[in-house]
């Protein structure tokens, strides 16, 4: 038997879905991915902690789940909002559905909705915090949202990882500041027989330079880059002491760190096809995305009296936003896109090159 699935945010705006689940109300902030394919990537993603994902794809599902397309251990999400989930996959990688997955960490999910409203919606009025509950009185969802923990101040990051701090064996490795770090980054980097470590991001710039790393990447990671200040901290005594590479929440903090500003996004980014143009190439790359915050635009280098110029190298065609920084003085760079592809094109592999060649320089002398 079909029952009405609610959303709602503190002002009233309201969309209904229909579904036969059951599921305890939640709340998160409501935005929209533009993939057509990549669910158990995203629905894993560590980055979509606190936030509600509404699918602009038409059907949600239908090739199933599979643990080799796992970015974490779990579902991360709060809530996932479809036009429909597909119940019965048809894939021969399949090894259940996406809706007994998301059941069976009693993550709350419903198709029915109009997503094409809900777009036209947060693109015109910006994403904020919404309730989602079945049958639910809208007021009790409403009054949900009060005590509900909002993205803006959200340090979720601070435990979104793996990372431990005791360490064993770490001299020449690559250490992975672990935000909440996408299972794919890990893999690209073994692919370049690369040898890893996670770090806890609570751990001290002292304690990180003490483990004689070869370089370090500051992962992706839900939540709002301006509340993790001791992580910035950090990050500013790390910056000219070993090479540095950032990915999406890892750029912002770099930004952080260099003195550059963050601000939110109305929308953000989310989706799999977004054109970034990089400095010095001819064509732009298609790119996955997954931010709300953005590193503030400039356009002429900027000097940093420790760290050297600092440079955007890479521009999003969409709104013109910022999508990359340099430092190489300091031998330290950041992407706001996921050049790991987990979903999305190849096109920002070679994004980790400089990087990795930064590494060899380092061991060569």
């Amino acid at each position: 038997m079909y029952k009405k699935a609610v959303l709602v945010n503190e002002y009233g705006d309201e969309f209904i879905g229909w579904t036969t689940e059951e599921f305890k109300p939640t709340t998160g902030e409501l935005i929209f991915n533009t993939a057509m394919t990549g669910f158990v990537e995203i629905l894993s993603d560590p980055s979509y902690t606190n936030q509600l994902i509404t699918f602009t794809s038409s059907h949600v599902g239908n090739y199933g789940m599979s643990q080799t397309d796992f970015e974490s251990n779990e579902p991360k999400i709060e809530g996932a909002i479809a036009n429909s989930f597909t119940y019965n996959p048809s894939s021969w990688r399949s090894e259940k559905s996406i809706t007994d997955w998301l059941n069976e960490y009693e993550i709350p999910f419903s198709g029915g909705f109009d997503v094409r409203a809900i777009t036209t919606h947060l693109r015109d009025s910006g994403s904020g915090m919404f309730a989602f509950g079945t049958d639910a009185n809208t007021e009790d969802l409403k009054q949900l949202l009060i005590n509900a923990r909002n993205i803006i101040g959200d340090n979720s990051a601070l435990n979104a990882g793996l990372g431990k701090s005791k360490f064993h064996k770490t001299k020449g490795k690559i250490g992975i500041l672990d935000l909440g770090a996408k299972s794919s980054i890990v893999k690209v980097l073994e692919s370049k027989n690369f040898d890893t470590v996670l770090i806890n991001p609570s751990t001290d710039a002292e304690e990180i330079l003490s483990l004689e790393l070869s370089g370090l990447l500051l992962s992706n990671g839900p939540g709002d880059p301006r509340s993790l200040t001791s992580v910035i901290e950090n990050v500013k005594k790390l910056i000219g002491n070993l090479p540095i590479f950032g990915i999406c929440l890892g750029h912002q903090i770099l930004g952080l760190a260099c003195g550059l500003i963050v601000t939110k996004l109305d929308f953000g980014h989310h989706g799999s096809n977004h054109p970034v143009k990089i400095e010095g190439l001819k064509k732009a790359i298609i790119t996955s995305q997954n931010h709300g915050f953005t590193v503030e635009s400039f356009e002429k280098p900027i000097k940093h009296k420790k760290f050297g110029a600092i440079n955007a190298y890479a521009t999003n065609l969409n709104d013109g936003s910022n999508e990359g920084i340099s430092l190489w003085e300091s031998n330290a760079y950041s992407v706001q896109f996921h050049p790991e592809s987990g979903p999305g094109t190849t096109d920002g592999l070679e994004i980790f090159n400089p990087f990795l060649n930064m590494i060899g320089e380092k061991h060569a002398s």
